[in-house]
Formats: structure tokens, sequence, C-alpha cells
């Protein structure tokens, strides 16, 4: 098949284990057409009217959602996509870009979310690497003038379809050409065993990597994360900022919540404003956010006033991810809200979450929790290659229904990584992480961040969380940099901004370091220390970029 020759070689991938219950569910089917199984089946169940969207002051049904996928799809068809033809979708959170996604997935084509952060660089070489036949794209300046700029650079694109314009030339179409199309559309089942989705990483680290996602592999994550660590019923709404062209809002807003009946909340941005606002609005029960988020609403000055004002009260369950969330702010979500953070770690290589609090047995603040059911995890002593006993740190190793499978190209190879990425049939994600004695895992650092000082592994976040906690500190970022003496390997390196009213000062320092005395090991105290006026590069969501400090640090 064409399209198996854009996947790493077969005898690279993980060894994939796909769950009975997921088995069972699939039955003896050799195809199968995931918008069909996540979508259709709630207008056979009889949920035609129910909200599947809530966006703002807008209620779209299951059945709004369902005609207007088919008339995308049959659009689709009308301009020539055939099935595995990639299609791309660069659009602001509304519910026309669920009804994309699921339009793309029904003409049998693979969709391929554009990260709405991404600057014309990326756009050109992923739209070139996955040979991207056509792009959706949302009409305003920040999502969409980059995607024109491409324009003379995109090798395989034909038509862009664009919301919100009404007079454009070729290759540009108004999506308001979708609504001639016809409302019924016969979904085309794409084989088990085949490439379904492609979601790219968010590039800070270079630029952005294919990963492919076969049909199994994506109901797989749908049916898990729904049912064990959401556990949702067709009452839930799940809501949340995070982009729905990007790959933990592409898992919350396009594809979970509706396998299950239950509705999504898509928000146009985060803020701690529209958290309580929507919350109340749309009755959301389920909040996944980053850690940013949490911060934030729990530092906003009048966190006691809107307490008061507004009624969050459905709200049974607040998820995160993508970085450490850290105890500290746990503890004070419990203390402010009454309920727990529930911190999961997954990764757009295993399509969503595989490792989560929600399936322990209660949830421990600055852990991750437990694999959750499908899903076995081994933490691995780099050197030795021998299993780390609890309370040693080292790289996670990770099996279950998804798996790292990188999209081979020409433009960019990435058979080197591929083999990096995958030992004896384990995921290898780059994540640094501790076990404890009931089994507990702890997030440490990702690979490229953990600094090895003195034969100890210690993670940043260890460092950073309780220094952000002295009152001086505006923000910080922690770093390992070479030890110019070649006794340690690397020397622990905190760079702080101070708040308003603070100066730089030898004093200050020392202060400092009496603090971080009380909270951390002597071995993890920061033996350089450097003040700067300037914020600390971090990517558009917030997640401090340290990549960018090791560098300036050279």
């Amino acid at each position: 098949m064409d399209i198996m020759k854009y996947v790493v070689p077969k005898d690279l991938w993980p060894e994939t284990i796909i769950p009975d219950e997921v088995k069972e569910y699939i039955g003896d089917r050799k195809e199968l057409n995931l918008a069909e199984e996540i979508l259709d089946r709630n207008i056979k169940m009889g949920r035609g009217r129910k909200i599947a969207i809530y966006f703002e002051d807008r209620r779209v049904t299951y059945r709004d959602l369902y005609k207007l996928s088919n008339k995308i799809a049959n659009f689709l068809k009308s301009i020539g996509i055939q099935k595995y033809d990639r299609v791309g979708f660069r659009m602001r959170n509304m519910p026309e870009a669920v009804a994309v996604n699921f339009g793309i997935m029904k003409a049998g084509a693979i969709p391929v979310p554009l990260n709405p952060m991404w600057a014309k660089k990326e756009i050109v070489h992923v739209s070139n690497n996955a040979e991207i036949k056509a792009i959706f794209v949302t009409g305003d300046e920040k999502t969409f003038d980059a995607v024109r700029d491409s324009i003379p650079e995109l090798k395989t694109v034909e038509k862009i379809i664009v919301t919100e314009k009404e007079d454009v030339k070729e290759p540009l179409i108004p999506f308001n050409e979708i609504y001639k199309e016809s409302a019924n559309f016969d979904p085309v089942p794409l084989e088990i065993g085949t490439p379904a989705v492609i979601l790219y990483t968010s590039g800070t680290t270079g630029l952005p990597k294919g990963c492919v996602h076969f049909v199994e592999n994506v109901l797989s994550a749908v049916y898990l994360v729904g049912k064990y660590v959401w556990k949702l019923t067709e009452d839930d709404v799940v809501g949340g900022p995070a982009p729905v062209s990007f790959a933990m809002g592409y898992g919350n807003g396009c594809l979970i919540p509706y396998f299950h009946g239950a509705a999504t909340s898509i928000w146009p941005a985060f803020s701690v404003d529209n958290f309580f606002r929507f919350v109340e609005e749309h009755g959301v029960t389920v909040f996944s956010a980053l850690p940013t988020a949490y911060r934030l609403i729990l530092a906003h000055p009048n966190l006691d006033e809107y307490l008061k004002k507004y009624d969050i009260s459905s709200l049974r369950l607040c998820t995160g991810g993508g970085e450490a969330l850290g105890a500290d702010t746990a503890k004070k979500w419990m203390e402010k809200f009454g309920m727990p953070i529930y911190e999961s770690l997954g990764a757009t290589e295993m399509v969503h979450i595989c490792i989560s609090n929600t399936v322990a047995p209660e949830p421990r603040a600055g852990s991750i929790g437990w694999p959750i059911p499908g899903y076995v995890a081994r933490i691995i002593d780099p050197e030795t290659g021998e299993d780390c006993k609890p309370g040693e740190v080292g790289s996670l190793y990770i099996k279950g229904p998804t798996g790292i499978r990188y999209w081979e190209h020409p433009t960019r190879s990435l058979i080197e990584k591929q083999k990096e990425s995958v030992k004896n049939g384990w995921n290898v994600l780059g994540d640094f992480v501790r076990k404890d004695e009931e089994g507990y895992i702890y997030f440490v650092s990702r690979d490229d961040d953990l600094i090895k000082s003195s034969g100890y592994r210690i993670g940043p976040d260890e460092i950073e969380q309780p220094l952000s906690q002295h009152p001086a500190v505006k923000e910080c970022g922690v770093i390992g940099v070479p030890d110019p003496e070649g006794i340690r390997g690397q020397l622990v390196k905190a760079i702080i901004v101070l708040k308003e009213g603070y100066e730089p000062s030898e004093e200050l320092k020392q202060d400092i370091l009496k603090f971080l005395e009380q909270h951390i090991a002597k071995y993890k105290l920061p033996r350089i220390i450097e003040f700067r006026k300037e914020p600390l590069p971090r990517t558009a969501t917030g997640k401090l970029l340290r990549r960018f400090l090791r560098e300036e640090s050279k």
C-alpha cells in the first residue's frame, strides 16, 4: 500500500498491545471509519438533538456536527481528495474545526492538525513533509497570514479553504462553498493497521516531527482515556483552552468526548475570566489544562471574588499535563477549590494520555500516577539498562495500544530518531521519572533538561518549584552547565527574574540559598545564581524553554 512507504520500517516499530475490550469492540472488522465510530454512533444511539459542542454563546448538536461533517466530506471528494490523502487544518477553536476533522476522516483522508502557534517556516515544512493536498484555515489575521505567506513554497497543496473570507482567488476557496454540498455521505473506511491521523510535535527542539497513528491506535486512545482517565458519561462536558489543531487539544476537542456521548466546551483562549465564565455557562464537568493555567488562576488577585460570583459546582475533575505541576500548586488548589488536580503524562507520539493519577487508588500531589489500563511502564537506568529501584531516577519506557511510528519522508528522515525512540519494543519518550514503593510515578525532567551533577540526576522542576516561592522571585529557570573544573560533570545554575522592588546582590543570593536549603537536598542547591531583567523564553502556551537558557549560558 502506497501510504505505508511513508512510515518508518516495520522492524523499527514498537510492540503495540490492543486491549481485549478494544479488540472486542472492533470485532472481526478489517476496516472502519473513525468519524463513523466516534461521531456518527451518537446519531444511531438517538443523541442527535443532544449538545455536542458548547462554544461561547453557540450550542451545536450532534446532528448539526454530523451534517456539517458530511458536507465537508462531499466537498473534499469534489475537489479530488482521495483515500489516505493528507488534509491539514489550522483553525481557531470553533465548532467548524471539529466538523472539519470529522469531514476529513469521513472522506477517507488523513487529518493533519497544524499548530496555530507555528510560523511560516513550520507550516511550509509540515505541508511539504506530509504532502498535504488541502488546508482548512480560519480567516483571522493571526491564523491565516502565515498560511497565505506560505503559498509560494507549498509543493503539494492544491486548495486552501478559508473561513470568514468571500472575495478570494485560487488556490483560496471560501468555507461557505461547503454549505452548498449534500448533508448525506457514506464514510470511506480505512484498513486496520494503516495510518488514520498524523500528529506533528510542537517543534521546540527543531522542525516538527510527524507521528503516525493507525486506525486501531486512535480508537484505543479514545476508548481508554474516556473510560478510565475522565470516566465519561453522556452527561459530561469536557472543557479547556487547548487549541483543537494541536495534539492535546485535538484529543480533547476533536476526538475523545464524542465517542462516549459527552459534550465539549472549546474556548477561544485561556483567561481566568474564561475559566469561571465557561465552567458556569457550559456546565463543564472535566477541566483539562496545562499547569500554567492552574497557577494563573491561583495567582489572580480577584480569585475570592470569582469564587463568590460564579457557580462552578458542575466541576468534578481537574486534570493537567505537559509539564510538572508541582506539589505546592496541587496543595493550594485543593485548599481553594476543595478538589485535587489529577496530573497525567501523555505525548504526541502516544496520541494522548498514557499515565494518570486518575487511575491510581488516590491522587498524590506531585505524582503523575499509574499507567492507564492497557499500558505498562518500566523505569530503566540508561547506563546499566537495568530496572531502577524505588526512588531511583531513570528513563521512562512504556508499552501499550499506541506507540512511536515516525513519518518518513525525503524532506526529513526520522529513521535514526526512530531507533533512539524504540528499544526492544518499548517506547522511550525522553522523560526521566522515579517510582515510589507504592507504584506512583513522579516526573523529574525531560531528557534534554536533566542535570547530571556528582553522580546525581536532578530535575530542574525540583528546584524551580520551591525557588519560585521566594518572595523576591518573579520567575526562574534552572539548567545544568559544564563544571569548569571537570569534577561534578554539571553545575546547577539558577536564572532569576526579580520582582519589582528587589535588586540583585550577594546578600540576596545567600538569602535565596538559605530559603532553598529548607526545601531541597543540599546536592540540588544552585552553585551559580544569575539575575536577569528580560523575561525568560517561553512557548506560546507558557512552557519554559530551557534549551535557550542553555544556549545563552555557553
